[in-house]
């Protein structure tokens, strides 16, 4: 099988030859190591140039004007605003943690202009990933969700907690509002052509419990992430969601929008693999669970392939699996651990043996 196959029929719940690899390759030192050369900006040909040669089988790329990731180069310590309004800090690669918000009132909602769905540079980095995916890779078109859109990018999470309480109808108004932003933009997307999967971005925990309880995310958030999931089905589109941390109270409520693959299953927040995959089977693929924190960054070769070796025997089995870290390859790794990782997969993830 090609690596797009691999990668599609694994998410949709069938047995390919083997167990696909893919992750956020967030690493400029492996992109230097492996192919000598270091990005500026996330780019996506090289991202894709650096997926094939390492056997990976899908890679990510944000829409332009996915917040967090630069659309042009700024020195380290710059202060910038992005086309959202919110600013930033450069202070690393390739996504930046934001230090002010657009969004206090709804004074500030009622004159705020949001980017154009459809501008002319939204698909810059998409178009230049499809040109350069010579070995047939999914590409997964990055978006945000509408939880981390209202607590990280127009609003803070204080913010966005007050207004819940003190005027829930604009909480509800921005979301509704950023959804058919994000289909405007996806149905680009599909007229792109090239592009396999939608990857939703939205953190709604940390290590320790939700961001917020079940109840204001049942009431809140699951309605327009559920209409983006939906919306995203209708153009023909898989739909992926990102979102780490100790999610397990309301990953009923996630599945039920109908995503297909959910990403990372993270061990550090009880991320128990067996039981997403036996709660959830035929319904969702699970993806990832090999522990990016400790094994990958400070474990030997052989903890990582011990820690392949243990997803494999609990996630391979019947197909609908799809290995990963439970967040990104990063910096902090070292290179013989990523290399471990993607020999182990590709060993120990053959079917029929």
């Amino acid at each position: 099988m090609k690596p797009r196959e691999r990668f599609l029929t694994a998410l949709t719940g069938g047995t390919p030859d083997r167990v696909p690899i893919g992750d956020y390759m967030f690493s400029n030192n492996l992109c230097e190591r492996v192919l000598n050369h270091r990005q500026v900006l996330y780019e996506a040909d090289k991202q894709v140039e650096l997926a094939t040669k390492l056997g990976l089988d899908c890679m990510w790329m944000g829409i332009n004007g996915f917040c967090g990731l630069e659309e042009e180069a700024h020195a380290e310590g710059t202060k910038y605003q992005d086309e959202w309004g919110v600013s930033y800090i450069k202070n690393g690669w390739p996504i930046m943690a934001q230090t002010d918000t657009p969004i206090k009132t709804r004074a500030d909602w009622e004159k705020y202009k949001m980017p154009s769905a459809t501008a002319p540079h939204r698909f810059n980095m998409l178009r230049a990933g499809v040109k350069a995916n010579s070995g047939d890779l999914a590409i997964k078109a990055g978006v945000l969700g509408p939880f981390t859109m209202m607590y990280w990018y127009l609003m803070d999470i204080e913010t966005l907690a007050f207004t819940i309480h003190d005027d829930p109808e604009l909480v509800r108004e921005m979301c509704d509002a950023f959804v058919k932003y994000t289909l405007e933009t996806v149905r680009g997307v599909v007229d792109l052509g090239g592009v396999s999967v939608v990857e939703i971005s939205d953190d709604w925990g940390g290590t320790k419990s939700l961001l917020m309880s079940p109840k204001n995310l049942r009431d809140f958030f699951i309605p327009p992430f559920r209409a983006m999931v939906q919306g995203m089905r209708q153009m023909g589109l898989p739909v992926v969601m990102h979102n780490d941390g100790k999610i397990w109270d309301v990953l009923d409520d996630l599945v039920d929008t109908g995503i297909s693959g959910v990403h990372p299953v993270e061990r550090a927040a009880g991320g128990d693999l067996a039981w997403v995959k036996e709660r959830y089977k035929g319904r969702i693929c699970p993806i990832g669970n090999v522990d990016n924190k400790y094994v990958m960054s400070t474990g030997t070769s052989a903890d990582v392939e011990n820690e392949v070796k243990e997803c494999m025997r609990i996630a391979k089995p019947g197909g609908g699996y799809i290995l990963s870290t439970d967040h990104s390859i990063h910096d902090g790794m070292p290179y013989e651990n990523i290399m471990a990782y993607i020999e182990a997969g590709k060993k120990y993830g053959v079917y029929g043996q």
